[in-house]
């Protein structure tokens, strides 16, 4: 028994002695117990071996090496979802629309961006401008505008990669800010006014980009340089500087392209393409700044790319005229011809324009019949638009001046893309451009004519691997319908002739303040020369032609109080009534005004197939006569107009009334009404 009792005993007894203990420490006297005793040194913590301290740190180190280099692994492939969800909203969160480009420029252009590592199925392969590429999908001009990225973006899965707008001088565009993103439309308004670095830096930059594939070429023995005539080169490559190369055989780089029908892109199954845009200083209606971009930049690009379709740049839509249109290109065509000329035989440079999807069924009619008359190889729908769909669900910056890009775009630019490519009949190649964001936009600009296609701004919003994710749809529904890129395109054009577009008169489309005025009097001023040069050949003016022309409405400028009183006091003497009067309704400080002509004038019009312009115009000229002396009429004789009217009698304009009406007649025959 006592063996059993005799460790609780012990154990009982030594806890006074540990609490004093604990108690000493603690810096506390117990009352009415003896003093702390001598306290002893805790034990010394177990000795960790430094073999394994070092152990332990490399493991971890190894660990996050191999981690972070999994990681970079996966964000190299273009089809990882870190690009869509991670890295797209972190730009979109933390820069403008503008820094964020640059910066996606910047890594591309590093070398640092991710790759398209799928392989193309043959569904897409196709051919644009005699030149075979493994996919359709292309970057529209306007990310790479000074293009320092270029190899980055082709890695990137893309068929068909524009740089540019590049302006013959230096410029920095339109002034902080300039490009505003509609985060719930998925688009993006921008008015850049063709910020660019010039022909000289870009020339430059492409130079150095082909002598760079020059020397790695040579390096690697693969080209047959004794065709050439660099017997030296050839026996030991390496040991020439690459400056001493190219100052022996300066045409070294393009002269070995076209030798062995490299295409500019280094690729053999992608093509490269230059944008050509305008100063802001040039003549509105010289074409110089266009052919200098042919001259210097030809020899670096497979295609060339014209573009009159700008928002940004004033009077440059105005080139679309058909009149002017057909100049400029014939012009152009001459300057590509000559950098075709001096290539070896067989080298091509495709020659293409960008037009805008604001344009009349008519004046798409008259691009693509200038393109054709002219020798144009293609031509690129469509530009950003200036109307702002009355649909569009962002508000902070839509009132923002410039073009709108996006997917609100696609409807106008499907649309003018099948009446040019029913105008044409397929005769021109054409490319599609406008709100692309999946497959199935892709396929429908396929289908309405489009023999390849372009994006831009989805590629902002979606991240690196749209292209791939695009791709990969469109050939799933070609497997599904069992046909291939080429066999889809123009499949849903009607062969016969374009059916007549009807915009819906319920949607409200707003234009930026402006817009419409300088619209209106574009249109205006294409018809004036119509009608001028039909007169000048004599020809008949047709009744369709005369329709269309009365269905654009009279709006009368509420500032011009000059024209409106004197409109007022024409008809006043037509019907004694004031047609022009305030309606107590006011916008923007200003009275508004009737916006049309008179019924009867209408009447009139539709009746001899007149526009209500030339009826009215008529009346003038008839209410504000003077008779010359010589010349008599029957006494009491109304006087009646052609289209009918008459104006009475007691009623006559006086002397100041007809100097201004036979000034305004004199000066501005051509004015709309």
């Amino acid at each position: 028994m006592r063996a059993v009792f005799a460790a609780p005993l012990r154990r009982c007894a030594a806890a006074p002695i540990r609490r004093a203990q604990m108690s000493a420490r603690r810096g506390i006297q117990m009352e009415g117990r003896p003093g702390p005793l001598p306290s002893s040194p805790p034990p010394p913590p177990p000795k960790v071996n430094k073999a394994t301290r070092r152990a332990v740190a490399r493991s971890i180190t190894l660990v996050a090496l191999f981690g972070g280099a999994c990681f970079g692994v996966y964000c190299m492939d273009s089809r990882a979802g870190v690009h869509r969800y991670v890295f797209a909203p972190m730009l979109q969160l933390f820069t403008d629309p503008e820094s964020g480009s640059k910066f996606a420029v910047k890594v591309l252009k590093w070398g640092l961006g991710p790759r398209d590592c799928g392989v193309d199925d043959e569904v897409l392969h196709t051919e644009l401008f005699g030149k075979k590429i493994s996919n359709p999908i292309g970057l529209a001009a306007g990310f790479d505008k000074q293009a320092e990225a270029i190899d980055g973006l082709f890695d990137l899965g893309f068929g068909l990669v524009e740089v540019g707008s590049v302006t013959p001088e230096p410029q920095p565009g339109n002034p902080l800010p300039r490009m505003f993103r509609l985060p719930l439309d998925a688009a993006v308004i921008n008015r850049m006014g063709f910020n660019s670095e010039g022909h000289a830096a870009v020339e430059q930059r492409l130079n150095e980009r082909l002598q760079g594939w020059v020397v790695r070429v040579l390096a690697a023995g693969r080209a047959l340089v004794t065709d050439l005539g660099m017997e030296e080169v050839q026996r030991d490559p390496t040991q020439l500087a690459r400056a001493q190369l190219f100052a022996a055989y300066p045409g070294a780089d393009t002269a070995l392209l076209d030798r062995f029908g490299v295409p500019r892109s280094l690729k053999q199954d992608r093509l490269l393409s230059i944008n050509l845009g305008k100063n802001k200083t040039s003549r509105e209606d010289s074409v110089t700044d266009y052919v200098e971009g042919v001259q210097r930049l030809g020899p670096y690009a497979d295609m060339i790319v014209v573009n009159v379709s700008s928002p940004n740049t004033p009077g440059l839509r105005r080139l679309q005229r058909r009149s002017v249109l057909e100049g400029l290109l014939r012009d152009v065509v001459r300057a590509r011809d000559g950098v075709v000329k001096a290539a070896p035989e067989g080298a091509a440079l495709p020659l293409l324009v960008k037009v805008a999807p604001d344009l009349s069924e008519t004046e798409l009619h008259d691009v693509s019949d200038a393109a054709e008359n002219t020798g144009i190889d293609g031509i690129i729908v469509s530009n950003t638009t200036i109307s702002r769909p009355a649909g569009l669900l962002s508000h902070e910056y839509v009132h923002e001046a410039g073009g709108l890009s996006g997917p609100p775009v696609k409807p106008l630019a499907l649309h003018a893309l099948s009446t040019i490519h029913a105008r044409n009949r397929g005769k021109i190649p054409l490319i599609g451009c406008g709100g692309i964001s999946c497959g199935q936009d892709a396929l429908d600009f396929a289908k309405a004519g489009a023999s390849a296609v372009q994006l831009y701004t989805a590629l902002a919003y979606q991240g690196a691997g749209l292209p791939r994710r695009i791709k990969d749809e469109v050939t799933e529904i070609l497997r599904a319908e069992g046909k291939t890129w080429a066999q889809v395109v123009g499949t849903a054009v009607p062969k016969g002739e374009p059916e007549t577009y009807a915009p819906d008169p319920i949607k409200n489309v707003g234009l930026f303040p402006g817009a419409q005025d300088a619209f209106d009097r574009s249109v205006v001023s294409v018809r004036n020369e119509l009608e001028h040069l039909r007169t000048s050949l004599h020809a008949p003016a047709s009744h369709h032609d005369t329709e269309h022309r009365r269905a654009v409405p009279f709006h009368v400028d509420a500032q011009d109080t000059e024209y409106i009183d004197l409109l007022d006091k024409v008809h006043r003497v037509l019907d004694d009534t004031p047609h022009f009067h305030e309606d107590g309704v006011h916008r923007l400080g200003l009275p508004q005004r009737a916006s049309s002509v008179p019924e009867h004038i209408l009447a009139t019009a539709s009746e001899q197939h007149l526009t209500q312009g030339e009826v009215l115009h008529q009346a003038v000229h008839d209410a504000t006569h003077v008779d010359v002396p010589g010349q008599t009429k029957p006494s009491g004789a109304p006087a009646t107009t052609p289209s009918g009217l008459r104006a009475p009698k007691d009623q006559k304009l006086s002397s100041p009334v007809l100097q201004q009406a036979n000034a305004f007649r004199d000066a501005d025959k051509h004015r709309v009404i």
